[in-house]
């Protein structure tokens, strides 16, 4: 059967001859190649039978001497007499074919659906932590995912898109103009107090903060900066450093003009202990979201003591506010314009680009500043109307197992996954595990309706279906991997099939340079990301949603809407899925994601790469 609501044709009792001849038509060979069975016969016969048809409408009582004349002239009247009778059952099943292939032009889109999902499934099958491809379905709120399944469907049918494919008009106010130059020229100061080094940890999102960071802290200390270093990570396991993911020169160019960078200490300094001198100052020497005062009293004296400080670690060590607006700037510079990647992820972020939206994509500013040269061209009209639409939607979905089972969380899959996340816990996480015996134990309902549980796919698809997004949207999935894979994203998938990620959009073979740096794959999500007409997050919290977020809107102009769900609101709202209706399902989740959208100015104390609407970072227009 079609879809809900799916028109069917009528199946009178009494059906007109002439319908019979006007229909059957259709049936004839070459007019459609799925009813059109070729009649034995040939053409003389079918001629034959349209005239024995046209006789049966006015003289029907007569329909046995007809017979008789047509089959006087073979001498055969019981046979041809016999194929008559054949052919009138032949018509009248075509009938039923035509009536049962209208149903069908509508089973074929859930029949379309039905093997993406597959395919989309099987984008996490092989993913699965800590369980098997086997398991079945998870599934928490199974009232709202046939609610969101029905909705959905009836949604095909109109031609009304969501709201939320658009910003609001405020948004495009708000310019780029970090590199603008001042009427007076600061310049690099003309006393060097020596070298600060760097060494960043974490992965790509939290090196590129350390990174500019770096930047701003040297400008402060008026000291020369050497090229930032990424430390390796038991987690990352990447070996990547700054040349392999960011363009050297180019990064060391635009910044020259503010602060001086080398590629490596000069030769009198590199024979140095560093450690042994004083002048290793890791994250513990240095308070989370240090003010400037912080650093000019206790690493500026080291500074000009030894000639240079080597930052180990530097992960948030320098806050946003209060900070001269200079130094805002210079850290709004780095990240958005001297920081790009290298040729080989450019070219591969366009491909990813191209490949989501079918073809070559209008050129934005956005799609320039990440992909470079290397920029997909504009689509002709005629391209353009072939190919339908181009738009897709970007989800950075947060369900990986370590940040679930440090979230003490449950997420509806039974005994075995409390015992499996328990084991992780005890395994990756000691000192949570000690924490936990000395402190009074929150349930894990209390956690979710805190807002301190990681939105599971199921609760990705169902916000969503309630925005209007409808089922046929393409979404590129950012993600590392899936806790519960296939089982878990089954939810998902049911309601928007036609999932992609970089694995499946790239070949083997274009994947190859990045395999095993996952920094560099990370740069890959960052660009499908960026470019997306939207973007979906699951947890602001994360680094990666949180600089894609200021890079739209830094370079967004107001088209690029980013969506972010506040957990706490959500969990009331999902708190009621025994007994709320659809239409206020979509009305309160709509609310949320629209006060999320509002624009202002950058708070105090806000990361300003994440919210760059500040006088330092973007211009307003009026």
């Amino acid at each position: 059967m079609g879809k809900q609501g799916s028109p069917r044709s009528p199946r009178p009792d009494v059906v007109d001859v002439k319908d019979y001849q006007t229909r059957s038509s259709e049936c004839l060979p070459g007019s459609d190649p799925i009813l059109g069975r070729r009649l034995s016969g040939g053409d003389n016969n079918w001629k034959s039978k349209v005239a024995l048809l046209h006789d049966l409408k006015h003289e029907y009582g007569k329909l046995g001497s007809c017979k008789a004349v047509y089959v006087g002239k073979r001498h055969l009247w019981f046979r041809k007499h016999v194929k008559s009778i054949v052919f009138m059952f032949a018509l009248m099943g075509s009938l039923f074919l035509l009536d049962s292939f209208l149903v069908s032009l509508f089973d074929s889109i859930n029949l379309q659906n039905s093997s993406s999902s597959r395919t989309s499934s099987d984008l996490k099958g092989g993913r699965t932590a800590h369980g098997n491809e086997e398991e079945p379905p998870v599934q928490m709120y199974g009232r709202l995912q046939n609610l969101a399944y029905s909705a959905l469907a009836e949604k095909e049918l109109k031609q009304e898109p969501s709201n939320f494919w658009e910003e609001a008009w405020k948004a495009s106010l708000w310019k780029p103009c970090a590199d603008r130059k001042e009427s007076k020229k600061l310049g690099q100061p003309d006393k060097n107090n020596g070298y600060i080094m760097v060494s960043a940890n974490g992965g790509l999102n939290q090196q590129r903060v350390a990174i500019c960071n770096a930047v701003a802290l040297a400008s402060l200390l008026n000291a020369t900066l050497v090229l930032p270093r990424f430390l390796y990570s038991n987690v990352w396991k990447d070996p990547s450093q700054f040349g392999d993911i960011y363009q050297e020169e180019y990064f060391v160019n635009v910044m020259k003009d503010e602060v001086n960078i080398v590629k490596e200490l000069p030769s009198h300094l590199k024979s140095l202990d560093i450690e042994a001198i004083g002048s290793l100052i890791t994250d513990a020497d240095i308070v989370k979201e240090a003010k400037p005062i912080d650093y000019l009293t206790k690493v500026l004296p080291l500074l000009l003591q030894n000639g240079v400080v080597h930052l180990l670690g530097f992960g948030n060590r320098l806050g946003f506010d209060p900070l001269p607006a200079r130094l805002q700037k210079l850290r709004c510079k780095c990240n958005f314009h001297a920081l790009k990647f290298v040729p080989k992820i450019q070219e591969a972020g366009s491909l990813l680009i191209r490949r989501i939206r079918k073809y070559d994509a209008a050129q934005r500013m956005l799609d320039k500043q990440l992909v470079g040269e290397f920029l997909p061209g504009s689509p002709s009209k005629k391209h353009d109307s072939e190919r339908g639409p181009s738009k897709y939607l970007a989800l950075h979905l947060r369900f990986e197992v370590d940040m679930i089972a440090y979230s003490l969380c449950d997420f509806g899959g039974g005994e075995k996954e409390k015992r499996e996340l328990q084991t992780y816990r005890e395994s990756h996480f000691p000192l949570l595990i000690e924490r936990l015996k000395h402190s009074k134990s929150i349930s894990s309902s209390e956690l979710r309706n805190l807002g301190r549980c990681p939105l599971t796919p199921e609760e990705a698809a169902l916000v969503l279906a309630g925005l209007g997004f409808k089922r046929g949207t393409y979404i590129y999935l950012a993600s590392s991997r899936i806790y519960g894979g296939k089982s878990r994203m089954l939810s998902f998938t049911s309601l928007y099939p036609n999932l992609v990620t970089k694995e499946t959009l790239l070949t083997p073979s274009e994947l190859a340079p990045f395999r095993n740096f996952s920094s560099q794959l990370a740069a890959l999500d960052f660009i499908a990301c960026a470019t997306a007409d939207v973007f979906a997050m699951t947890d602001s919290g994360s680094q990666l949603s949180s600089l894609v977020s200021g890079f739209r809107t830094y370079y967004g102009g107001g088209h690029a809407p980013t969506l972010r769900p506040n957990k706490k609101r959500l969990a009331a709202i999902l708190s009621e899925n025994s007994t709320i209706g659809w239409n206020s399902f979509e009305d309160r989740v709509r609310n949320m994601i629209e006060e999320g959208q509002s624009v202002f100015i950058r708070g105090y104390g806000r990361s300003i790469y994440r919210q760059p609407r500040s006088p330092e970072c973007m211009c307003r227009t009026h």
